[in-house]
């Protein structure tokens, strides 16, 4: 006999996406005190099968000014941050987006319509700003199987440095 519902993992979730709504008003807060509008960082992500990024972005008065490819000497010109065919419906798709305030907006966004989507998301202890987000399917397959995760869209933010 094989139990096809494992109400522990469906709980589980359930305790993971409220603890991340509860860290997300804290990291917005923590972000929005300490009032920084110029920044950079690293990202390093993908939305499955659809775009890469791996670039440095700068942000000026809270608005990509910057973006440069890492392992690239170049800077990408502004009519290349976006992707023409998945730009505007996919976050990755876009180095607009790539403001701490949008990751925020997107995070929030996404777990008031799909809460449940939400594998991970993780926020710098000091600043507040999102360092890991993962979303796509979580699937348990009775108590006797193992739990799989399909990801569709993750990316992770390293070389955080306030800019003057």
């Amino acid at each position: 006999m094989q139990f096809l519902y494992d109400p522990l993992a469906f709980l589980e979730q359930n305790i993971n996406v409220g603890n991340i709504q509860t860290i997300l008003i804290k990291a917005q807060a923590q972000w929005d005190s300490a009032m920084i509008q110029n920044y950079a960082f690293e990202i390093h992500g993908a939305s499955q099968s659809i775009c890469k990024v791996n670039a440095l972005i700068e942000i000026r008065n809270d608005a990509v000014r910057k973006v440069q490819p890492l392992h690239a000497n170049s800077v990408l010109p502004p009519d290349a941050w976006a992707d023409p065919d998945w730009g505007n419906e996919v976050f990755l798709c876009d180095y607009n987006h790539f403001t701490v305030p949008q990751m925020f907006a997107m995070l929030g966004k996404t777990l008031e319509n799909s809460p449940f989507a939400i594998l991970d998301a993780e926020f710098d202890p000091q600043y507040g700003f999102i360092t890991q987000f993962a979303d796509g399917i979580s699937a348990s397959h009775g108590w006797l199987n193992l739990q799989r995760q399909s990801i569709y869209n993750e990316f992770q933010v390293s070389n955080f440095k306030i800019e003057q």
